[in-house]
């Protein structure tokens, strides 16, 4: 009897011990909150990132009783996870927090729209929020200057930018051990990313949310990489040691043209279609460019990813004065061109070699024909 007694209370003990081990958030809602229930969802980071298919996020979602504006949400047990609280209203964002099984949070909702909200009781949330208070302002001031203006300036935009970054980078330098470095940078560019992360502190990546850091990490190295190939390749047909890619297309004629007529004269390659905003936006630029240089230069407009119609319509619609060829959709000379987005436009010396090779209307292209050239 004594026993079973004593095994009896064993069981409570571990059983009372476990409850009080389970992680709880206390949701404190707007005083204008009416609902008798709250909806929170939640995804589970492993989730997040080993899910193939939206059904693999196993999305779940908790009904909670709201008793005198507050309600208490038990946390998952099977590992940390993105949770969010559904807003009774139509809004874009909802109050979002990340928490591991035996956290204990609260979340103090002030409004729902615009949504203003703190979540505190781990490291990690005090810190996001903490980042928030200084983040949120420069947001806000941009969202109302946007509203209040149909643009705004390049340099306006910029400044802003510089500005949130700045108070990003100030954050991470003055709390480097801080779980929530993985969050605050996932907001800086490129570089700036990858030069943080590479110098983060091994307490810092003890993150929760160290997966979503790393995801970028490995996107911005492809992003750098592909930028440093792109360099290469620009530091090698600076060289004009590249032999331009030999070519053979149909006129306006049906006639066959060679990129080999033409060695012996600077040749200007215009990849394009009538398709392409900025190419046409560049066609005032480069009649200028003809009419200027004259028979100094060669310029061969090569239409590309549209209709033999549609081109000859493009044709008598811009009416461009210099040879024309028709590429159509073949991605073979695409390929030989490295040709990333339209237009492109190549340069290609009287030695037949390709000295230079500009993507998108970029004003510079002409100084540098004109320093070839002349």
């Amino acid at each position: 009897m004594k026993k079973f007694i004593l095994a009896s209370s064993v069981v409570m003990l571990v059983l009372a011990s476990c409850s009080t081990d389970h992680g709880t958030v206390t949701i404190k809602l707007p005083d204008n909150y009416s609902d008798s229930t709250l909806v929170v969802n939640h995804v589970l980071i492993d989730n997040i990132f080993n899910a193939t298919r939206q059904e693999d996020l196993k999305v779940k979602y908790d009904t909670l009783k709201v008793d005198n504006g507050v309600a208490v949400l038990e946390l998952d047990q099977d590992g940390p996870a993105r949770y969010s609280v559904e807003s009774p209203m139509m809004t874009t964002q909802e109050p979002e927090f990340y928490a591991d099984a035996k956290d204990k949070l609260e979340v103090v909702i002030k409004k729902f729209s615009p949504l203003e909200y703190t979540v505190t009781g781990t490291q990690l949330m005090d810190d996001i929020t903490k980042l928030a208070s200084v983040t949120n302002p420069i947001q806000q001031e941009y969202v109302a200057l946007v509203s209040a203006s149909d643009s705004v300036p390049e340099e306006v935009m910029n400044q802003y930018m510089a500005r949130y970054d700045a108070a990003i980078k100030k954050f991470v330098a003055e709390n480097p051990e801080s779980p929530a470095v993985a969050y605050a940078i996932l907001d800086l560019s490129t570089d700036d990313f990858k030069a943080v992360y590479d110098n983060m502190s091994p307490k810092a990546k003890k993150s929760i949310i160290m997966p979503f850091a790393e995801l970028y990490y490995r996107q911005v190295s492809e992003v750098l990489e592909a930028r440093s190939q792109e360099e290469a390749r620009k530091a090698e047909v600076a060289s004009g040691k590249i032999v331009a890619p030999a070519f053979t297309l149909p006129d306006t004629s049906g006639k066959k043209v060679s990129l080999a007529d033409f060695r012996g004269k600077w040749v200007v390659l215009d990849f394009w279609g009538s398709w392409c905003g900025w190419c046409v936006k560049g066609f005032p630029a480069l009649k200028k460019a003809y009419q200027e240089y004259g028979d100094q230069i060669v310029i061969i407009g090569i239409d590309c990813n549209e209709s033999e119609e549609d081109w000859r319509a493009g044709l008598a619609k811009y009416d461009l004065p210099w040879l024309q060829l028709y590429n159509g959709n073949d991605r073979a000379l695409y390929n030989d061109y490295n040709i990333e987005g339209f237009p492109t436009k190549a340069i290609i010396n009287p030695e037949g070699n390709l000295v230079d090779l500009t993507t998108g209307e970029d004003p510079s292209f002409f100084t540098r024909l004109a320093d070839f050239v002349k």
